[in-house]
């Protein structure tokens, strides 16, 4: 077996874990994809480990209630899908994957509200990401997924603001 195929048969048994037809198209559309869309999927990894560890750090921090920490662990297996398909293209792609995790600055938190209102923070971050690296990735197949995920990103945002009685998740109703 060569190696390209191997590489793309190991990150599709990956994906086929999530088991989506658009993911296993994510990992062959990576195969053929050129060094700036891999960077870009490299870069949206670290901002996927980046989340897990926001809502991890939430979850140990005592001040959410058990319906908010059953949310955050939801959101949490968001990115944790994030992480591994976006992992699984690069892989597929032929290049190391980052092992980084992008730097997020912690507000005080005190209160499930700061926690949340964090989260919301973290969470428009993400889907501003998403939105901006959209437009620039060469391959259409990858940026259909890098929009499935933006999409996910805004529901976490909806529902964080919504929590903190917000109903307008983004004012002027765009993401920016």
């Amino acid at each position: 077996m060569p190696f390209r195929t191997r590489r793309l048969f190991l990150s599709s048994a990956a994906i086929a874990l999530v088991g989506t037809p658009m993911l296993t198209a994510f990992a062959e559309a990576a195969t053929r994809a050129n060094p700036d869309d891999l960077a870009m999927l490299n870069s949206a990894i670290e901002l996927e480990r980046a989340g897990i560890k926001a809502y991890d750090d939430a979850a140990e921090s005592g001040l959410l209630s058990p319906p908010v920490l059953e949310i955050g662990s939801r959101f949490r297996a968001d990115h944790i899908a994030h992480r591994d398909a976006l992992i699984g293209a690069v892989r597929a792609g032929g290049v190391d994957v980052s092992e980084k995790t992008a730097h997020i600055v912690y507000p005080p938190l005190h209160s499930q509200a700061d926690v949340i209102k964090f989260a919301l923070s973290v969470e428009r971050q993400a889907a501003s990401t998403y939105l901006s690296v959209i437009p620039d990735l060469a391959d259409r197949r990858l940026a259909q997924v890098a929009a499935a995920i933006l999409g996910v990103e805004t529901t976490h945002v909806s529902k964080l603001a919504e929590a903190l009685g917000d109903a307008q998740a983004y004012p002027h109703g765009f993401v920016v």
